[in-house]
Formats: structure tokens, C-alpha cells, sequence
């Protein structure tokens, strides 16, 4: 079914209209909140249809001249987070004093029962925050853990989670172990990144770090068979000592179809601000209801739900206009479809993977596996460096990244603004390329 943009904008209640806001009104008590979306009602099942995926690219204003293919990094705004922004932002400028106060929490509330319905959770276990590294820090900072424990990484978990980790021992008394996740990433399997992480596990141990989506291969770790592993281990252990599991989901959460009850992990923590083009410097952290006791507040708190999620989001004054338009991204998310998002971008990854690993003058890092890669793709070619590459596609408009790691990787991220065509223009590129 083809929609025509007024139509498509209008269908997924997302325009910026009278009855979306309500008009800003000189009443400082009459201020209104903006509303909730309505169903969206273009097809959730014809995931090909050019017309529709060129009414949601119509959504953003991203330089047309220009191939972007590293949204992995930061986003840019779909047309109903900007309108929110925009909205909000007005509000507070016009009357800050009576608007924060009459509609901060009840706005906070909106977004927290919006993410929690896009990852099939409960509000009172979402807390708000301001990036991954936010979310990673407030986490481990507040785990219960003892001198003698120790606390399981991988070479591949980012440097956040490791920094946070350190900080974390040096302040307990605890131990930091790191270990490589694969052998090789050419022929890695889920088994083996499963197995290498439960062998690994020692009585001592009391947490393990996982990364969903690495930034630095594309590799998508199997979060489930993991946490379905430990479950086996915990059964015989105390709630003190049993191990807990952390997720850095930065790079799945907007592309994966996937709950936090398929995910089964204990904590799960995320910028927004990427793959759910949510506002710049938003973030979420959710928490297990079965071991959410097992991590405290670190930072006051100015929510006063007096639920988990609410303790754990961190007070203080925010750019509040960013905070409250988060649920505006994840309806648009849902409203789209999930499953619809996600068969996009695994179909374009797989065009780009499939057409780079016909290239003889190019390695391709990122698993070809849809079980085992989402929307990174990371590759070389012989004789250019990441950053060589990166350049040499800049000067043919092509927006691409290079992974800030070593060994570093040119590493293109297909979004649902990218189609087949520009992936064709992507490969025709760096097939000239060295």
C-alpha cells in the first residue's frame, strides 16, 4: 500500500498539528502535553515497498546529496521528535516556572510508558538517562558486590564498560578478569562466544558484561543462550553470589525485534540516541524485577514514583525537552513496526555484506550470519587504511566511519532512511576503491 506524505503523517498521528500539541496558549495552566500517537496504518508486512520506505526517509532532514550510512554514531531526528522538541522547547522558553513544575513528571511518565511498551516491560523498571555510558556507570556503580568477587568482561565490551568496571574494583575490593570472546571472527559461532563466556565463570564470579551489538566487528552476541546458561548456574546459588548479567544493547535496541523477556538478561542498558532517533542525550537503563534489589542509586533522584526505575533515573536539571520527547521516538519505532525495522535493515546489511564478500580486494569482518550481525557492517580494503576509506567515500558522498578500535575497520551502518539503490552506489564506490 502507498501513502502519500500528508497521508502517512497524518496515519501515524505524528504531524505536528492542533491536535497533536494543542496550541500554546497564553494560560500558563492551560499548557498541553503532546498526546499519544495513534496506530500507524501502513503495511507491516510489505517490507519492500519503495513508495512507503521513501515516505519515511521524507520524515528526516537528512542532506539529500549525500549517502548516510553511519547513523550508528549519533541520529538525526525524525519529523515527530523534532516537533516535540521544538514544542517543548517553546513551552518552557515562553513560561518555565509554571510549565516544568505542572508537567515534568507527568511528561516523564509518558516516555518511560513508551519505551517500556517498545521493549515489553513495566515503567516502574525503566529508569532515564543520558547515554550508554551513563547507563553502564549508574549500573555497576550501584551493584552489590564484595571484596573477593569478581566481575567477567571481554576484550570486545566497550571502553565504558570497562572503565566503569575498574572503577567499580578499586572501590570494593573486587576483581576485574578480561577475556577474548572468539578466536576468530571469520568463522565465530554462537556456541563458541556462549561456551567461552559460562567456561569462563568461576564460583567467584558475580557479574559478566555482554555487549549485543559490537561497534568494532558488527558481531551480535547471542544474549538468550547465555542468559538461559546461567540460569543453570544460578539455580544452585545464592542471591548474593549468583551472576548477574549486563547488556550493553546500544546497537540492538532499535533494530532488533526483540523484548527484554526474549533478551532474559539482568540488566539492560542503552543510548537512545542512535538506531531510536530519540532526542541527543537520552538514554534508558532497564532492570530485571527478579535482581533489580541487586543494583542501588548512585545520584538523587528528582523522580518520585517510588518504584525502581524511578530511584535509579538520576536527578538534577536536564535539557527537559530532549528528556520528555523520547516517547515521540519510540512510538514512531512502533508505529512503524518493529519486525518491519528490523527485516529493513537485515535485508540492506545483507545486500551490503553479500556484495562486499564478492570482492576480492576487500575483507569482510561482520558475520554474514543474520543470527550473529544486526546493522554494522565492518570490512577492509587492501591497501587503505579505515580512515583512508572513510575519506576516499566522503569525496564521492558516501558517509561512512571508522571503527575507534585496534585493529581498526571502515565500518558502514544501513538505516531504514538508506533503500537498495544507494547500497548498489555503496559497492559500486568501494569496489573502484585501492
Amino acid at each position: 500500500m502507498s501513502l502519500k506524505r500528508r497521508d502517512f503523517i497524518v496515519a501515524a498521528g505524528l504531524g505536528a498539528t492542533a491536535a497533536s500539541f494543542g496550541k500554546l496558549i497564553d494560560n500558563p495552566n492551560k499548557y498541553t502535553a503532546v498526546s499519544q500517537t495513534k496506530p500507524i496504518t501502513v503495511s507491516q508486512t510489505e517490507t519492500e515497498n519503495t513508495d512507503e520506505w521513501q515516505e519515511i526517509r521524507s520524515q528526516f532532514n537528512l542532506d539529500p546529496n549525500y549517502i548516510h550510512m553511519a547513523g550508528l554514531l549519533i541520529t538525526s531526528h525524525p519529523m515527530p521528535v523534532r516537533d516535540a522538541i521544538a514544542q517543548y522547547r517553546t513551552a518552557l522558553n515562553e513560561n518555565p516556572g509554571i510549565y516544568l513544575p505542572q508537567n515534568n513528571s507527568r511528561l516523564q511518565e509518558e516516555a518511560r510508558q513508551a519505551i517500556a511498551t517498545y521493549i515489553g516491560a513495566q515503567p516502574s523498571d525503566i529508569a532515564l538517562t543520558d547515554s550508554t555510558t551513563m547507563g553502564i556507570a549508574l549500573v555497576v556503580n550501584g551493584l552489590q558486590i564484595r571484596e573477593g568477587q569478581e566481575m567477567l568482561t571481554t576484550e570486545f565490551d566497550y571502553y565504558s564498560t570497562h572503565e566503569s568496571l575498574r572503577y567499580k574494583a578499586e572501590r570494593t575490593g573486587a576483581t576485574v578478569r578480561e577475556i577474548p570472546l572468539y578466536q576468530n571472527i571469520q568463522n565465530v559461532s554462537a556456541d563458541e562466544i556462549v561456551d567461552t563466556l559460562i567456561n569462563a565463570a568461576r564460583a567467584q564470579t558475580r557479574v559478566i558484561t555482554a555487549t549485543w551489538v559490537h561497534s568494532s566487528t558488527g558481531l551480535k552476541v547471542p544474549i538468550r543462550q547465555i542468559a538461559d546458561r546461567l540460569a543453570q548456574i544460578n539455580a544452585a546459588r545464592s542471591e548474593s553470589d549468583r551472576i548477574l548479567l549486563l547488556v550493553d544493547g546500544v546497537h540492538g535496541l532499535g533494530v532488533e525485534n526483540a523484548t527484554m523477556g526474549d533478551l532474559g538478561c539482568d540488566f539492560f542498558m542503552a543510548g537512545a540516541h542512535k538506531w531510536m532517533f530519540a532526542p541527543r542525550g537520552t538514554g534508558v537503563i532497564w532492570g530485571n524485577p527478579t535482581t533489580q534489589t541487586a543494583v542501588s542509586p548512585t545520584i538523587p533522584t528528582f523522580t518520585r514514583t517510588g518504584d525502581w526505575g524511578g530511584t535509579m533515573t538520576p536527578g538534577g536539571f536536564k535539557p527537559f525537552e530532549h528528556l520528555w520527547a523520547m516517547a515521540q521516538a519510540f512510538q514512531f519505532h512502533q508505529q512503524l513496526g518493529k519486525s518491519r525495522v528490523s527485516d529493513r535493515i537485515h535485508n540492506l546489511s545483507r545486500q551490503l555484506k553479500e556484495g562486499l564478500n564478492e570482492m576480492s580486494h576487500v575483507t569482510l569482518y561482520t558475520p554474514k550470519d543474520a543470527n550473529l550481525s544486526a546493522g554494522i557492517v565492518c570490512f577492509d580494503v587492501d591497501g587503505l587504511s579505515p580512515r583512508q576509506v572513510v575519506s576516499q567515500l566522503r569525496q564521492r558522498n558516501i558517509i561512512a566511519s571508522d571503527t575507534p578500535y585496534s585493529p581498526s575497520h571502515a565500518r558502514l551502518t544501513p538505516g531504514v532512511y538508506n533503500n537498495h539503490q544507494e547500497i548498489d552506489r555503496v559497492l559500486s564506490v568501494i569496489g573502484e576503491l585501492g
